[in-house]
């Protein structure tokens, strides 16, 4: 089934007229001349406003005709949005601790791919998250699936993730990855999968005598052993098995390092060791989370410049003010002065920019729509 035209009317698109000439719009070059002309043609204050998740009409650049992008719908068991304009809702599947219980590939690859179809549809239709921020229509990338360990009972969360076991959790988090990304439509991603929460996250209340240990400021202090064995696999078999093009940075500390700002956590293993070529977001407010909470930096743009040098693409912040989970947004407001003052580097941002821009072109949405999916 291929889109009609009261859907292709419902979603701003980028490189339609009179903004279709430029070189990024250009179907016959290849995909990295034409994220890289589009990157050449962006300003330094334009640059963050692409690195923003969940602040639409944020990632738009109007000048270049380049439309918003609402990153991350959630999608633990199923599109977690509002129903479309004739009333059809998305699928709400079984949560994946009882998924997990089934043992079943077949169920966890279908299912996958039966969200990704929904979201894509729902996505076209211009439908919304279903959220009190009453963000505008969703993204094609999922904040899911959730593969983190469960070993704890008061986590909180237990019945977003599959299993105790990293296997189980990485064959999973692979099924399902492998459905929700591969559509009919071989040129594109048919959406992109966001797992998390990288790494070690398994803490949701207020903990410790005082009550003071949240998921903001948890340092997990694990040892060597415990991390390749237990809390890296699953996203090890996801990334390289699965060809997962999303990874979400968690809110907690690993071994004294904010997650988001963990150059060995998202460069070391994750791009070099596991050849990881998607995006890299964080958690919402995560990167607030470096300063505020792990006092890791000092002030905000040493904030804003480790969190990219270590590998955060994108910064999920700045709901609304006032909304539910209003989060701020470090990247906009301090990524330029920290490139002026030499704190982190143009090379580095661009790379940022890149990783986050391809995604949006392997989706498709710099390409005409007439016939995709």
């Amino acid at each position: 089934m291929f889109a009609t035209t009261s859907m292709i009317a419902a979603i701003p698109r980028a490189c339609v007229p009179p903004h279709d000439t430029y070189p990024f719009c250009d179907r016959t070059l290849p995909q990295a001349k034409r994220v890289d002309d589009l990157i050449n043609r962006l300003t330094l204050d334009e640059k963050p406003t692409l690195l923003i998740a969940r602040e639409s009409p944020k990632g738009n650049v109007s000048r270049l005709g380049i439309p918003e992008y609402d990153w991350g719908a959630n999608c633990i068991h199923g599109v977690q949005s509002r129903c479309s304009p004739d009333g059809v809702c998305p699928t709400s599947y079984p949560n994946p601790n009882a998924l997990g219980a089934t043992f079943n590939r077949t169920v966890w690859k279908t299912m996958g791919n039966q969200m990704g179809v929904e979201l894509r549809s729902l996505w076209l239709q211009g439908v919304g998250e279903d959220h009190a921020s009453n963000l505008p229509h969703l993204g094609l990338d999922c904040w899911s699936p959730n593969i983190g360990i469960v070993r704890d009972p008061r986590w909180g969360r237990n019945l977003e993730t599959p299993s105790e076991d990293p296997l189980v959790c990485g064959t999973f988090g692979t099924d399902v990855t492998v459905g929700l990304q591969n559509g009919e439509d071989k040129r594109y991603l048919q959406a992109v999968v966001t797992l998390k929460h990288f790494d070690a996250n398994s803490l949701e209340g207020n903990w410790g005598p005082d009550g003071k240990i949240t998921r903001h400021s948890v340092d997990a202090n694990i040892s060597t052993y415990d991390l390749f064995s237990t809390y890296l696999p699953a996203f090890k078999q996801s990334v390289i098995e699965g060809n997962a093009k999303g990874v979400m940075c968690s809110y907690n500390a690993v071994n004294g390092v904010p997650s988001c700002a963990n150059k060995w956590l998202l460069g070391d293993i994750l791009r070099k060791s596991w050849n990881f070529t998607g995006y890299v977001t964080s958690d919402s407010g995560a990167v607030q989370d470096i300063l505020q909470h792990h006092h890791y930096t000092d002030d905000w743009p040493h904030t804003v410049s480790a969190a990219i040098k270590a590998g955060c693409d994108v910064e999920s912040a700045n709901w609304p003010p006032g909304h539910a989970y209003a989060t701020g947004g470090p990247y906009i407001k301090y990524l330029p002065g920290a490139v002026n003052a030499g704190l982190v580097s143009m090379a580095d941002l661009d790379a940022a920019l890149r990783h986050a821009l391809n995604m949006r072109f392997e989706l498709g949405l710099f390409d005409p729509i007439e016939d995709q999916p």
